[in-house]
């Protein structure tokens, strides 16, 4: 029983926290899963706009270089070798300027001063590099900006010694009449860091492709082969490097899974360069991780309730046990057992079964007032047996008449031959009246007389007590006489 009890509450507890459990983890990741997925195109249109922002300040802030006093004075200088030394010195200045705006993270890669015509005539850092290089068949937008006087933001290609991808502002050099002299270039490297930097702003990761390979991201440089091989390859790359954008797409990287878009870089006139969106769904679904106390809960509920359970089911399976015991001892012919339970569920009943037992054996008992009752007299199992379903009382006459006559006379009788007379007359009324007497043994029978005996001396403070046998139609009593 107490296992059942155990068990059934074992098994309701824990149907319970596994059902909530798995319901709202599904609920839950449903609801993460489609944020993500459907927020990937407002991030892209995000990135936009921020990447177009970022590139309107960049080309502010080369203006203002361009038009200071200093580049335009570089050529006022009569020959060549002049021009250059101040054209190096300027491209300086402007690299440290840069290197101090909190938006780059760092100072450019290369700041130029070009001529009228396109051509270097000096750059920052080494002033022989790339002197007298024409930039214009590399940076296409450089015409345009020396014949128009516009800036522009554009992406160059740019090799020295190894390739880079520089997201670049160009910017007209005037004199005060408004003839452009030549032209300032600022180029910073599209690195990880500036990846990871743009990413940062979404709180999503960010790839740029060319069209061989990933050039930089906010991964780790660990993911580099995976993303090469999710992305370079991509159908939504190869379109977005022809100035397309894709749909939402999605990819395993690692070991996450991802929802993307791929779309042409703005402003990327020179080089082509496609960027990548992606949204981590994996990382989404480790916000259910809360979720697991429920479970922790759910198995704190079960150890609760194995030790409620075995406590409660011991507080009924004892009590049980040893009326259990009592009983079985009471029909194996301890006929004294009596029942001593403490317990507000089962106390009621083993005081019943005591009751029972009082009655079967004969035995007076005493209400919570005092007063004596006398149950129904039997005299042993065999006693019983000869007489199923009557009842005998035993102890109403002792307690409420007393003939001293009688008393005299028994009380002088001898032991051994009253006990001796009163078996026999017992034993031929119980005949007479047609009961079957082969059970009733003489040592039970004085057994169970003497019992009583000392039961009724002890209840009503005499010296003895005798009995008579009274035959009233077919039922035989045994009749307790008081002696003083």
């Amino acid at each position: 029983m107490r296992t059942k009890i155990i068990a059934g509450n074992l098994a309701a507890v824990l149907v319970v926290g596994l059902v909530s459990y798995f319901l709202v983890s599904s609920q839950l990741k449903g609801q993460l899963l489609s944020e993500v997925d459907s927020r990937i195109a407002a991030d892209h249109a995000l990135f936009e706009r921020s990447w177009k922002l970022s590139g309107l300040e960049f080309v502010e802030a080369a203006s203002e270089q361009a038009a200071s006093e200093g580049l335009r004075g570089i050529f006022t200088a009569l020959d060549e070798r002049g021009q250059r030394s101040r054209a190096h010195a300027r491209a300086d200045e402007v690299a440290r300027f840069f290197a101090g705006r909190s938006r780059a993270g760092g100072p450019p890669e290369v700041v130029m001063v070009t001529d009228a015509d396109g051509r270097v005539i000096a750059r920052n850092a080494n002033i022989n590099a790339n002197n007298g290089d024409d930039l214009k068949p590399q940076l296409r937008t450089l015409a345009r900006v020396l014949q128009s006087g516009r800036a522009v933001t554009d992406v160059w290609s740019f090799s020295a010694g190894q390739r880079k991808l520089l997201q670049t502002a160009i910017a007209p050099i005037r004199r005060e009449d408004g003839h452009i002299l030549g032209a300032l270039v600022v180029g910073y490297d599209m690195s990880n860091g500036m990846a990871s930097r743009e990413a940062g702003l979404l709180g999503r990761d960010l790839v740029f492709l060319t069209e061989d390979a990933v050039y930089s991201s906010s991964f780790s440089g660990s993911l580099l082969p995976a993303l090469n091989e999710a992305l370079v390859s991509q159908a939504a790359t190869q379109a977005a490097l022809a100035g397309e954008t894709s749909e939402a797409w999605r990819a395993s990287i690692g070991d996450a899974e991802y929802v993307g878009i791929t779309s042409a870089l703005a402003d990327a006139t020179s080089t082509p360069v496609a960027y990548a969106l992606l949204a981590n769904r994996t990382a989404a679904l480790d916000k259910t991780s809360p979720l697991a106390t429920i479970l922790v809960m759910t198995a704190i509920g079960l150890l609760i309730v194995l030790i409620y359970g075995f406590l409660i089911g011991t507080s009924f399976i004892k009590p049980i046990e040893q009326m259990e015991e009592g009983i079985l001892a009471a029909i194996n012919g301890r006929t004294d057992t009596r029942l001593d339970i403490e317990s507000a569920e089962l106390g009621g009943l083993a005081y019943r079964i005591n009751q029972l037992l009082n009655v079967i054996t004969g035995t007076p008992e005493e209400d919570s007032d005092g007063r004596v009752s006398s149950p129904p007299e039997t005299w042993g199992a065999d006693a019983v047996a000869s007489t199923p379903g009557k009842v005998v009382p035993a102890g109403a006459a002792a307690a409420d008449e007393e003939d001293p006559a009688l008393a005299a006379q028994l009380a002088a009788e001898p032991e051994d031959a009253y006990y001796e007379r009163i078996f026999q007359e017992y034993v031929a009324a119980k005949q007479a009246a047609g009961e079957n007497v082969a059970n009733i043994t003489k040592d039970r029978f004085v057994q169970r007389i003497q019992a009583n005996e000392q039961s009724l001396i002890k209840k009503h403070g005499c010296r003895m007590v005798r009995f008579q046998v009274q035959a009233r139609g077919a039922q035989v009593n045994l009749r307790p006489v008081i002696i003083r």
